[in-house]
């Protein structure tokens, strides 16, 4: 399988780990995003905007480091080197 065709579950496992985190609490945000937006946990790779979007609700300045945990995982999956910027 090609990395490419990978991404979509590499993405849903990355997002899986960020939210594993702490357990109960991720959860609780999966059944939000799935209930207040037109998102399904494995339509993430697909609506990447409304993710980003649905996190920054529901957390507010902590979707920041929810995102930055679950692009750190991603990129290891894919075999790349994480750099962090101001973005």
């Amino acid at each position: 399988m090609s990395e490419s065709a990978r991404f979509p579950e590499d993405l849903i496992q990355a997002v899986d780990y960020g939210l594993a985190v702490p357990v109960e609490p991720a959860r609780a945000i999966c059944e939000r995003i799935e209930r207040n937006y037109p998102l399904a946990r494995d339509g993430a790779p697909d609506k990447l905007e409304t993710f980003h979007l649905a996190l920054q609700d529901l957390l507010g300045k902590g979707a920041k480091v929810m995102e930055k945990l679950i692009a750190k995982n991603l990129y290891g999956r894919l075999g790349l080197n994480f750099t962090e910027d101001a973005n």
